[in-house]
């Protein structure tokens, strides 16, 4: 469906050549282990990443063909890539069944009669699962079931037709779309129609050749076939050959002969090595998931701070949970700069890379508070949301696509994008910070709420952190107007995306105008704090992925709406009771001056 004529996949479907299943159905890579950059930067985590990767890579050396290059979604990337995002896509898990995602791919082309009676192609929606016959429970289905499914082709192509006209979609609508674009990439590899290794663009549409156009051209006349083209698929043959037989000293001649052919094709315009082995390595460390497991350690850590009240537990508890969080920090920063490298820019394209630059920024606002005012709620805070929000990002892969994606040609006025964006998920970020802080004072309010000192000290810590949402909230939306106007000629038009950014805005600053003229004490204050992160939580998430309108179209996505909804009932439910039960305390009005020396825990 991705752009294809029906007609065309659906003959795909149906009638494979044969021979092109011999040849092509045993290409693939496997795992790339990377050395230096992150090596350098982290060496124990990189021991640990290489030791995972030989687990994986079984008998063949699969670093040499990993690395190769191949044209796809609008940009160069090395086959180790490849192969995880079509396995992630396919199955929603980039270790389908344990398995490394290169062994994967390679049994997907090799053995493609054992994978169409497989389960394996994801179907998330229930009521989808319905349509096309499947328990409810069963959250896999074979190709062949698909293929044969004539309802399914059928209500395919409607929802595509419909799609065509901008008409808005359905649930199940949307599902039966991406089963059928995970149906095509599996059957894309095992055709080689979408192994874009050879570098010989069309000059119409600058696409690289493919092993599919090779074989093609190769059974239509074997003498019209280029002496270079003849290369590629003789080598291409011996490293499948290679591959059947476990041959790895044939297995890994066999790869550098083909990676030298294509470079010798390919000439001075071929990608550059040095980028497509960043990419692997940057795939191998996977660093935004250690960043989760050591903000998680440095979250206990600073949690057991809290219960054992003594100096000891301040050293040897709070201190390396603290060093763990700036840990954390730098590795985390380790992944931004590897994946900025890789993408040629900055993170601004997708729901992705907006999550993880606000977990950065986050963290990066709490280490700066920490260090001002050094009460230990910082990196509490802090490390628990930035685990929440790496979390998120490292295991909903159908939701949160980490793929790295050819930027929209309207968002190419790099300048004023990258401020606008950057600066106003800045402030995102600070937001999320307060909900941290503020959970902290709803803690204090349900469990301790005579400690009206420490309430206050809180409250007003809690201020200064909304404050620099708000300018950077601020500074964010009014620079999205300059971009706006550059991009679209308009500086405001009210679009769902610029609506919502203002209303959480003004939401922001009505509270902190409440709390300055007196109207809103530590309860209210805090319960307003909370409650106004929901409407960040609308003009971030809610615009993309449940209104899905306007101008902001390249930010649209689908899922993960059940955590939203419960997250939004649970912050709801929470505040109610709390506010209940505290508002019966009477919180006194009046705030005392914050004494800051007196909030350090020693």
């Amino acid at each position: 469906m991705e752009s294809k004529n029906q007609t065309t996949i659906r003959h795909r479907f149906t009638q494979m050549n044969t021979d092109s299943e011999k040849i092509f159905g045993k290409a693939l890579v496997s795992v790339h282990l990377c050395e230096s950059v992150a090596k350098k930067l982290f060496f124990v985590l990189m021991l640990l990443s290489v030791l995972c990767g030989l687990a994986f890579a079984g008998e063949l050396d699969y670093r040499t063909l990993s690395l190769i290059p191949i044209q796809e979604g609008g940009r160069f990337k090395p086959l180790d890539t490849f192969a995880r995002e079509s396995v992630r896509f396919a199955t929603g898990r980039e270790a389908y069944e344990g398995r490394n995602p290169l062994a994967t791919v390679l049994d997907w082309a090799a053995h493609p009669q054992a994978w169409d009676n497989k389960n394996f192609i994801l179907v998330e929606n229930l009521d989808f699962r319905s349509l096309i016959g499947i328990p409810q429970d069963q959250k896999w289905v074979s190709p062949q079931l698909l293929i044969n499914h004539e309802g399914f082709i059928a209500y395919a192509k409607s929802s595509y037709a419909k799609q065509q006209r901008k008409i808005t979609l359905d649930p199940k609508e949307k599902e039966s779309l991406a089963v059928f674009g995970r149906l095509q990439r599996y059957e894309d590899v095992k055709s080689g129609e979408v192994l874009a290794l050879v570098p010989v663009a069309d000059t119409a549409t600058q696409k690289w050749g493919t092993i599919g156009d090779l074989n093609r051209a190769y059974h239509e006349s074997k003498a019209a076939v280029p002496e270079a083209a003849l290369g590629v698929l003789e080598s291409f043959a011996g490293v499948l050959n290679a591959y059947d037989k476990g041959d790895d000293a044939q297995f890994q001649a066999q790869s550098q002969a083909l990676s030298q052919i294509l470079a010798q094709i390919g000439g001075k315009d071929y990608p550059d090595p040095g980028k497509m082995r960043l990419e692997t390595q940057f795939n191998s460390l996977k660093p935004f998931r250690w960043a989760w497991i050591i903000y998680l350690v440095a979250a206990l850590l600073t949690a057991l701070s809290f219960v054992f009240k003594s100096p000891r537990a301040y050293n040897w508890l709070y201190l390396p949970g603290f060093a763990l969080f700036v840990t954390g920090l730098g590795m985390s920063t380790c992944g931004f700069v590897m994946r900025c490298l890789i993408a040629g820019r900055p993170p601004v394209s997708n729901m992705y890379e907006s999550l993880i630059w606000v977990t950065f920024m986050m963290t990066v606002f709490a280490l700066i508070f920490e260090l001002i005012f050094k009460v230990r709620l910082f990196v509490l805070a802090g490390s628990i949301l930035a685990w929440v929000g790496f979390v998120l990002a490292d295991n909903i892969p159908t939701v949160l696509s980490p793929s790295i994606e050819p930027i929209e040609p309207v968002l190419r006025s790099s300048f004023w994008l990258t401020i606008h964006v950057l600066t106003i998920t800045s402030g995102y970020a600070a937001f999320l910070l307060s909900l941290g802080i503020g959970h902290v004072c709803l803690w204090f309010l349900w469990f301790r709420p005579g400690r009206k000192e420490t309430l206050q000290k809180l409250t007003r810590i809690l201020y200064r952190v909304v404050q620099v949402g708000v300018v950077l909230l601020a500074a964010g939306t009014i620079l999205g107007g300059v971009w706006a106007n550059y991009s679209w000629g308009r500086f405001w038009g009210w679009d769902p995306k610029e609506t919502w950014a203002l209303i959480a805005l003004l939401g922001y600053v009505a509270i902190l105008h409440g709390r300055l003229a007196g109207w809103l004490r530590e309860l209210g204050f805090t319960i307003g704090v909370v409650s106004a992160f929901l409407g960040v939580l609308m003009a971030w998430y809610g615009v993309n992925f449940i209104l899905g309108v306007g101008l902001h179209s390249y930010g649209f996505s689908k899922g993960g709406l059940p955590y939203v909804i419960a997250f939004v009932a649970f912050e709801i439910v929470l505040l109610t009771v709390v506010g209940l039960k505290a508002g019966k305390g009477k919180l006194s009005a009046v705030d005392t001056p914050m004494p800051e020396k007196s909030l350090n825990p020693r």
